[in-house]
């Protein structure tokens, strides 16, 4: 996979419970955006999170799809999660071929648990399709239709 390098330093972010963007929100209108985007994706429904704070938008697939393997999910068939608006990132499971990628661009940080991603939340719409296509990749994962393959 290739992805652009994310431009700019950074932002602030705890990767241990709970996992969250400190600085640099994403706009709550890209955030909707992409929960939107997400939720017609056939299976997904959005919902309270299993693993996260209050107000966290999670990415639930409907168990007769959830195909992959223990790792593709965070708790249950969450596959990823939008934190809240005051955060904006996006916490999600990928196959280990796609998260190293995901770092060495700057799109995000390995998380808690083990095999998670804390990726940044977008701040303007090129970043909102790349971040996008992430949450893509964690869908596929959860589907079982990306391996968990090394590089």
């Amino acid at each position: 996979m290739r992805l652009p390098p994310r431009l700019g330093p950074a932002p602030l972010v705890v990767t241990g419970p709970p996992v969250e963007q400190l600085t640099d929100p994403a706009p709550a209108a890209l955030r909707q955006r992409l929960v939107d985007a997400v939720a017609a994706f056939d299976g997904v429904r959005t919902g309270p999170s299993y693993v996260c704070v209050r107000g966290t938008c999670a990415f639930q697939l409907a168990p007769v799809l959830a195909h992959g393997p223990a790792e593709a999910f965070l708790a249950g068939s969450e596959f990823g999660h939008v934190h809240p608006p005051y955060d904006g990132s996006v916490h999600l499971m990928l196959p280990c071929r796609w998260a190293e990628p995901v770092v060495a661009a700057g799109w995000g940080v390995a998380a808690a648990p083990r095999g998670s991603l804390l990726v940044y939340g977008p701040r303007d719409e090129a970043e909102r399709a790349v971040v996008q296509q992430l949450v893509a990749g964690a869908y596929w994962f959860a589907r079982g239709a990306l391996s968990l393959g090394t590089p």
